[in-house]
């Protein structure tokens, strides 16, 4: 099994966040209705903002829970790797006005891969070019939804640079290998010749393990190198 090294992750950092502002707005809600009889109008309007609010935040929670569940999910799969890999989850790296935040990291003689991980439903079309892309989902009744999405393609391109680059200022002369997945049911009808795209938790391991470039190969000193560069994130 890969090495699984661990880090803070920020959506653990942002459920807590959003448990506690949740637990405000029900005490707000609270001392709005003993108020009520002292200040009527005025808490009439406070307790309206208050459960708004809190319909909002338990909006944000469904959705950052389903997050992180599928990154832990993510996780599990990596961890199928064979022993020599290393990886990391959560990294984010800051050059000066710009950041990356990785989803994972995977660290191994073969390559230096970076993963962004899609939770999406639906059927996703548009051109590798594009700012954004059109996500299609069909409803239970039948219902047809439409949703234009900030193409993810440019997303983790993005993050390749910014990992270029810090190896590079870590002394490290090797590229990161881009990689999408898609962990949910989702069809993707854009083509990429960047970045490998995968629907399929299976062809993630395979990908990773089958990878070979003759100009690419880390000796066990350069992932050494690596994996303190990214520890010290």
């Amino acid at each position: 099994m890969a090495e699984i090294i661990k880090r803070s992750n920020h959506l653990r950092q942002d459920i807590n966040r959003t448990k506690k502002e949740l637990a405000a707005g029900v005490l707000a809600t609270a001392i709005s209705l003993l108020l009520l009889e002292v200040s009527q109008g005025f808490s009439i309007y406070i307790g309206i903002a208050a459960l708004l609010h809190m319909v909002r935040l338990i909006n944000d929670l469904e959705i950052l829970q389903f997050g992180l569940k599928g990154e832990n999910e993510v996780l599990s799969l990596l961890e199928k790797l064979p022993r020599n890999y290393k990886v990391f989850s959560d990294i984010h790296i800051v050059d000066g006005s710009k950041s990356s935040q990785i989803d994972f990291v995977i660290v191994g003689f073969n390559g230096l891969f970076i993963m962004e991980t899609k939770h999406i439903k639906g059927t996703i079309t548009g051109r590798e070019e594009d700012n954004y892309l059109q996500k299609v989902k069909i409803g239970k009744n039948g219902e047809r939804y439409t949703k234009r999405i900030f193409n993810p393609l440019k997303q983790i391109q993005g993050h390749k640079k910014g990992m270029d680059l810090f190896l590079e200022r870590s002394g490290i002369h090797q590229e990161a290998v881009p990689m999408l997945f898609f962990s949910s049911d989702c069809i993707m009808h854009v083509k990429s010749k960047r970045v490998k795209v995968i629907t399929e938790p299976v062809q993630v391991i395979d990908y990773i393990k089958r990878y070979r470039r003759e100009d690419v190969h880390l000796s066990s000193s350069i992932q050494e190198h690596v994996v303190e560069a990214l520890e010290r994130l």
